[in-house]
């Protein structure tokens, strides 16, 4: 399923939910800390007989100030409690897809849910995993999946009838040749269309295409390994 246009405020909000909980919680405290900090010099600065200008320039800071005082400190928490219920629902989805009804499971996660759960799967075998935000310009790249020196990028479809063709394939194999990336890996939870895999087998780059049993196999710790 593709990816929707997001406004940049709840683009901003997922990326903070992606940091780990407690760095939320630090944020918050830090931010709250160095604001009343500033809130102290301003209104000691305003106090200050250094003319009217100043003064003025103060009570506005110091109003400012006043209001981030709180809302940023409940923003940072907010993004912690996200990160999470995320962070549980990643896991709960983890452990569903690998339990005997796994291929229900994996039907019911939304598109961003699939995406996660991928993600979840190439850290759990020792990847470091970043997620992109672009879209269809850099040819539907969702995860850059680090080892090593080696870097793969992954792009995730969570088709469920529509079986995944060439063009898809062959969009983000020139974004690997044009970033020099190692391998692709293309995941979906459905299958691929034959003209996609005869592309596989006459490229030169290192492609894996992982259907959605495939998935389950590797998740279930089972006898596929890509």
């Amino acid at each position: 399923m593709a990816r929707g246009r997001t406004h940049p405020l709840e683009s901003l909000i997922d990326t903070m939910a992606r940091w780990p909980w407690w760095a939320g919680v630090l944020a918050a405290m830090v931010s709250g800390l160095l604001l009343q900090a500033l809130m102290y010099f301003t209104i000691s600065g305003s106090d200050a007989p250094s003319g009217g200008s100043w003064s003025a320039f103060g009570a506005a800071t110091g109003g400012l100030v006043q209001g981030l005082q709180y809302l940023l400190p409940v923003f940072f928490l907010v993004a912690a409690a996200m990160s999470a219920w995320l962070d549980f629902r990643r896991r709960r989805n983890y452990a569903a897809v690998a339990g005997e009804r796994g291929h229900a499971a994996l039907e019911l996660l939304s598109w961003r849910e699939f995406e996660n759960l991928v993600g979840e799967f190439f850290r759990r075998k020792g990847f470091h995993v970043e997620q992109r935000t672009g879209g269809e310009a850099d040819g539907g790249v969702d995860l850059v999946a680090s080892i090593g020196e080696d870097r793969y990028l992954v792009q995730c479809k969570h088709w469920r009838v529509q079986r995944v063709g060439v063009k898809v394939v062959r969009e983000i194999c020139a974004v690997a040749a044009a970033e020099g990336a190692a391998g692709v890996f293309v995941v979906t939870s459905g299958s691929f269309t034959e003209e996609a895999r005869r592309f596989v087998a006459e490229n030169r780059i290192d492609i894996e295409l992982i259907t959605g049993g495939q998935l389950r196999q590797m998740i279930r710790g089972l006898e596929y390994t890509p």
